[in-house]
């Protein structure tokens, strides 16, 4: 009878595991998290395990004091996994947070956000 509880706790545990690994989820950034770049970059660019779906997504540029940074509306890309939004003025040097979020085919919103730094 102890078997039983232990079985099923290891199957919840399992499928839990399983559900994250099948959402979409960011693979790739330009500029990369935390990566200094001497030039402002022309645009923020994100790559996606999975297509997003470009109605629920967005990206959000912020100063170091959480003040917005003016960019162009996140639009697709020539690779379907990735969406882009062009910066609308060169960036002065300082820190900067990314802030995304996105859907993918399953309609499972996710998000995050990572900082990068302009050095020039």
């Amino acid at each position: 009878m102890r078997i039983r509880p232990i079985l099923i706790a290891a199957l919840v545990a399992g499928t839990a595991g399983s559900a994250v690994a099948w959402h979409n989820h960011l693979t790739k950034s330009a500029p990369a998290s935390d990566e200094q770049v001497a030039k402002a970059p022309g645009s923020i660019r994100l790559w996606f395990a999975e297509k997003p779906v470009e109605k629920f997504t967005s990206i959000t540029l912020q100063k170091a004091d959480s003040t917005k940074v003016t960019i162009g509306k996140t639009h697709g890309t020539d690779d379907p996994l990735s969406v882009a939004a062009d910066a609308s003025q060169p960036l002065p040097a300082g820190k900067y947070t990314v802030i995304w979020r996105t859907a993918g085919d399953d309609g499972h919103a996710i998000r995050g956000k990572y900082n990068f730094s302009v050095t020039q």
